[in-house]
């Protein structure tokens, strides 16, 4: 059997059980077996390549990483943090027309830094913000549209795991990335807020004011969220300054989160315990896809089919900004039905090489590659965010999130733009280092 016809057989039976909702991890594991079995002709071949895989995720301290956020996070997530960082920005802001609204989508951000999860950080704003925001009288599709859309912020954020997994299959530094992600983060939130405030101002009664707190009570709140502010330092500071490398910054994130937590008395054994259990699982279906994503890259790359594709791309002779237009339709269209790093594992192997070939940087395309996946991850009929806003809040109709995330879902479109065009706010911190 030639080449092609195995490429094309491996990418439609794949698709179909991808279809059928097959886990993405083992999907391109045992794709990638038997297009090499093909190929290669020999079955102990292509099982000595999962094995080689296997065996280097798992002795490789750069994948340390990985399980390092993911506890961080799920440490954070049963410290009741959401609820403080809240707090802190709603008396802060919450007393400006649309200011709820404002301090939702900073918390989210904050929280996202931590945590570095979008949909936990979707749901759990759910549960803090939206009942404040309905108690002063706030639109409820305003309400639901900036805590999906500002879920996203997660994803760009360190500690980001998305960014983390990127950086290991596109075998770019992991330090650049999670510094590439700060900026394009602060600028989303910003235009949110900016959005926000100016919806506010044209109709008053979607996003009314909201009481005013005696400052004493406003520096007493940010004081009690600010030990978790410490975190982000942490990370960025050490890696920023070369104190420490991302995967041991990962470490002293999880040993700050961890005292933070004791400390603040949020944290008991039971709820460690728990966040331990949460992270193992979780780690191990990531590891899974960053083996499943070397195999299929090796498939991919001995079959030849990325160097056919590049080399279609440079025959078609597409300039950058349609290069860049038609990844944004495509990666759009993959985010309302597959979470990040599924999207990541699946087309990065194939899409790379082509994006190589044009002279972009990759560490500023992982920016826009995150970037086009949290625009994914709000865009209706199936964007995830979107659904984790549901699952918490079931009485609020449906077509109210999608049609309340809309106008973010346009100034997110607007960000992608300013990043393609002004590719330095991603480039400047990564280029201290």
């Amino acid at each position: 059997m030639d080449q092609g016809t195995v490429v094309a057989l491996v990418m439609c039976v794949g698709g179909l059980l991808l279809f059928i909702g097959v886990p993405v991890g083992p999907l391109l594991a045992f794709s990638a077996m038997a297009g090499l079995y093909l190929i290669i002709g020999s079955l102990h071949a292509a099982t000595s390549l999962l094995l080689v895989a296997g065996f280097d995720v798992a002795s490789s301290i750069t994948y340390v990483v990985i399980p390092m956020f993911i506890l961080m996070g799920a440490i954070a997530s049963h410290t009741g943090i959401v609820g403080e960082l809240f707090d802190a920005a709603y008396k802060a802001v919450g007393r400006f027309a649309g200011g709820l609204a404002v301090a939702a989508c900073l918390a989210s951000a904050a929280f996202g830094a931590v945590t570095g999860s979008s949909i936990s950080s979707a749901s759990a704003m759910t549960k803090v913000a939206l009942p404040e925001m309905q108690r002063y009288g706030y639109s409820i599709r305003l309400s639901t549209g900036i805590i999906a859309v500002s879920g996203t912020l997660a994803m760009m954020l360190p500690p980001s795991l998305i960014m983390v997994f990127y950086g290991i299959v596109a075998e770019q530094s992991i330090g650049k990335l999670l510094l590439a992600g700060i900026l394009p983060g602060l600028l989303s939130a910003l235009v949110f807020s900016a959005v926000i405030l100016v919806r506010a101002r044209i109709n008053p009664s979607i996003a009314p004011p909201g009481p005013r707190f005696p400052l004493r009570e406003v520096a007493s709140s940010s004081v009690r969220a600010s030990p978790f502010i410490l975190v982000l330092v942490v990370l960025v500071g050490g890696i920023l300054l070369g104190i420490w490398t991302p995967t041991e910054a990962s470490a002293a994130g999880v040993v700050v989160v961890t005292i933070i937590g004791f400390a603040k008395r949020k944290l008991t054994m039971s709820r460690f315990f728990g966040a331990s259990i949460d992270a193992v699982v979780t780690s191990a279906a990531v590891l899974l896809l960053v083996i499943g994503s070397i195999l299929f890259g090796k498939f991919l790359a001995l079959s030849g089919v990325t160097t056919n594709l590049t080399q279609m791309i440079k025959a078609a002779e597409l300039t950058s900004f349609q290069l860049f237009i038609t990844l944004l339709l495509f990666y759009i269209a993959l985010g309302t039905f597959l979470e990040g790093i599924s999207i990541l594992a699946l087309t990065v192997p194939i899409v790379l090489p082509i994006v190589l070939t044009t002279g972009w940087d990759p560490i500023w395309f992982g920016v826009i590659l995150v970037k086009l996946i949290e625009i994914g991850a709000v865009t209706p009929p199936v964007g995830l965010n979107l659904y984790a806003v549901k699952s918490v809040a079931p009485e609020v109709k449906t077509s109210d999130i999608f049609k309340g995330s809309v106008q973010f879902w346009i100034a997110d479109i607007g960000v992608l733009f300013v990043l393609f065009f002004i590719p330095e706010i991603a480039l400047l911190l990564p280029s201290f280092l």
